[in-house]
């Protein structure tokens, strides 16, 4: 009979401990973890959870957290072998006489088991059998780890309330300290949470911050009955201002989810998910170190709704902003719209055009691509004079701003005033499928409606601003296509890289760094006329207004910064509220075409773009110039014609070869023009005696 009992006892013990895992499963599995999107320097930006849970060792778990656990949850832990018989009869006696069936007297081991071990379903159910299964696993837990081992992964595991899984969220949580650093205040108040997370809630009602105060009063008389604080100890901390102080920084603390960095968060998720999947994103224990800058995100975002209440008052209601490194994509800052959580703007979408529901008509900043396909042809030097006297053009009327008419002028001028009948007849001599195709080399993925008819070029198609910057950022490089990116480096858990940006991959070069020169002094044009003092410093843009003024964009960049800013007005309905929808006479407004008033890409420029691109400097110091490069050169051209001279006509840059003056001075006049007369040469003076 007796080896019959051995015998049965060994193969119950076989079978319900014959799955038990490993301390490594155990930790990688169970142990869900929260992952953390930091921006360039570290700085925590959001944490991202199912579970807020970050896995430390037990070195660096605080001592006085270890002893108040115990004390309260199983002050027989280190002599017992996982389970307290005496604890388990007493409580089997106290179910049987009260008529309930808690089974209580768990000890901390039966406690991991229950936690980590079992299944969901069977840790909840109430019944002889679970029991059993818990107290045969925990003595062979209790044979096959450590004391420290099952510690640690008791405070790694249990709830805290507030979201906080395991005792570094907890202080994280609760006391924005690590858990290693927790004073005896401190980590006896969070040894009590565990039982009733929720009633202990010191941040909910008054009742439950009563209550939970009342919980820490018993975690410290138990500390001090077991000897391990002494009772003036205990009184010092249960009377210090600790509760109010832990209250006052969580009112403190920003949302969960910023407004500020909310549509960047957005973005780097999808692309988190895209590549490891949402358990990893929310479970992973995932350092994710982002392109963003937080202090140019704030100012960003400062001057977006500054924009906005400048022009509120012409139907403004929201903007964006995309700030990147133009050298390789890096976003330093983005800001989808000017109000995350108002859904009167529709706010959580992000018009930087990450997403394609963000993707707006970019009005006269389109007309780049039309000069920069006509200048690689070599249909046009910027000295070239361009029509602005003709308005009929394939059978339609076309009409600038202010309805005037400057006749013939140099490409120089057209781009820098924005002109748009010299854009409409450069693109019709360019034809729109080298024009699309330029821009598609640049990086700009958009489909273009109707690339035949000539109105294309004043940019009433919907392209994603953060694809519009990439391509701008090609003139400033050098001529290589970047693309928009949101992440440094991803570490896991364990500390292995999953990835490193590399900023030389896949580099390609689209454009010749001499036209790319070229497009870049050709766009110092609008920053020199209308942005005042930055004229002088190396700055480049291009402003751009839409139908109806639908939206308007200054975008530009220096040699080290690129920058796009819009304003606009955006209904969360589909019929617009702004009251300006009478300007629209060619399409239907809807809530996301709402005319404001009138608001030209140059207020953008003046009102947003300016004072960002100046707040910016003034904590970075200035780059050099743009230094021209070997094929582009200077010539003598004259204003009449945009034909060579040797003298007495004005410089312009060139593309070497190709793209100089083919013809003097005088023979290729414009229509109507008077014939060409050579400046008379003045005699030479008479010698003095």
């Amino acid at each position: 009979m007796g080896l019959l009992g051995t015998v049965t006892a060994i193969g119950m013990v076989d079978y319900f401990a014959g799955d038990l895992p490993t301390i490594e499963q155990l930790q990688t599995s169970k142990l869900t973890q929260t992952s953390r999107i930091l921006d360039r320097n570290g700085n925590l930006i959001e944490a991202l959870y199912h579970q807020n849970r970050t896995v430390v060792p037990l070195s660096k778990i605080s001592i006085k957290l270890q002893r108040a656990t115990i004390d309260t949850e199983d002050r027989s832990f280190y002599a017992n072998s996982g389970v307290d018989y005496r604890r388990l009869m007493i409580a089997i006696a106290y179910d049987l006489t009260h008529h309930t069936a808690t089974l209580g007297g768990s000890t901390i081991t039966e406690q991991v088991v229950k936690n980590d071990v079992l299944d969901t379903q069977e840790a909840q159910s109430r019944t002889i059998s679970r029991k059993f299964h818990e107290l045969v696993l925990a003595e062979e837990m209790e044979r096959r780890y450590s004391k420290p081992q099952i510690l640690e992964l008791y405070l790694n595991s249990i709830p805290y309330g507030n979201g906080a899984y395991g005792a570094e969220a907890a202080a994280e949580t609760y006391f924005q300290v690590h858990a290693g650093n927790l004073s005896l205040a401190q980590a006896s108040f969070l040894a009590g949470l565990p039982q009733a997370p929720t009633e202990y809630d010191p941040f909910g009602t008054p009742d439950q911050l009563a209550a939970s105060k009342d919980r820490w009063g018993q975690i410290l008389d138990g500390m001090v009955t077991v000897g391990d604080i002494s009772s003036a100890a205990a009184h010092a901390a249960y009377n210090s201002d600790m509760l109010d102080r832990m209250i006052a920084a969580h009112k403190a603390l920003p949302s969960s989810h910023n407004p500020m960095t909310a549509h960047f968060v957005d973005y780097v998720e999808q692309y988190i998910a895209q590549r490891y999947g949402t358990r990893a994103l929310y479970e992973g224990g995932l350092m994710i170190y982002t392109t963003l800058d937080l202090p140019t995100q704030a100012l960003a975002d400062k001057w977006v709704k500054s924009g906005v209440a400048t022009y509120a008052k012409r139907g403004v209601n929201t903007g964006a902003m995309l700030v990147m490194n133009p050298n390789d994509g890096e976003i330093l800052a983005m800001v989808g719209s000017a109000d995350y959580n108002d859904a009167a703007i529709r706010g959580q979408i992000n018009l930087t055009g990450v997403d394609p529901l963000g993707w707006r008509g970019v009005g006269s900043s389109f007309k780049v691509y039309t000069y920069g396909a006509a200048l690689q042809a070599g249909l046009i030097t910027p000295a070239s004079l361009l029509n602005d006297q003709v308005g009929v053009i394939g059978g339609h009327t076309f009409n600038d701003w202010d309805a005037k008419h400057e006749g013939y002028i140099s490409l120089r001028t057209a781009l820098a005033q924005s002109r748009n009948l010299p854009a409409l007849w450069t693109y019709g001599r360019v034809g729109g499928a080298q024009v699309t195709t330029f821009m598609h080399q640049l990086g700009v993925t958009a489909t273009i409606e109707n690339p035949d008819g000539v109105a294309t070029t004043l940019g009433h198609d919907p392209l994603s601003m953060a694809e519009h910057l990439s391509a701008y950022s090609a003139f400033d490089n050098g001529g290589y296509r970047i693309s928009p990116h949101p992440v440094l480096k991803v570490i896991d858990a364990d500390g292995t890289a999953l990835e490193a940006f590399d900023p030389s991959a896949n580099r390609v070069q689209v454009i010749s760094s001499d036209l790319g020169y070229m497009m870049t002094d050709l766009l110092r044009g609008p920053v020199k006329l209308y942005l005042g003092d930055l004229g002088a410093r190396p700055v480049a843009g291009k402003s751009g207004t839409t139908e109806a003024y639908t939206g308007s964009i200054f975008i530009g960049y220096t040699p080290g910064l690129a920058v796009a800013a819009s304003l606009m007005h955006i209904d969360a309905g589909p019929d617009c509220k702004s009251g300006y929808a009478y300007l629209a006479t060619n399409f239907p407004p809807s809530g996301w075409q709402c005319p404001t008033g009138v608001l030209f890409g140059e207020n953008v420029g003046i009102s947003v773009w300016k004072p960002f691109l100046e707040a910016y400097y003034s904590n970075h110091p200035w780059p050099a110039m743009w230094t021209q490069p070997a094929g582009v050169v200077t010539r003598q051209v004259c204003s009449y014609d945009g034909g060579y001279v040797t003298s007495g006509g004005y410089s312009e840059i060139f593309l070497k070869g190709t793209g100089e003056p083919t013809y003097p001075c005088g023979a290729n006049p414009p229509p109507g023009a008077a014939p060409y007369q050579p400046p008379s040469l003045s005699p030479s003076p008479s010698p003095k005696p």
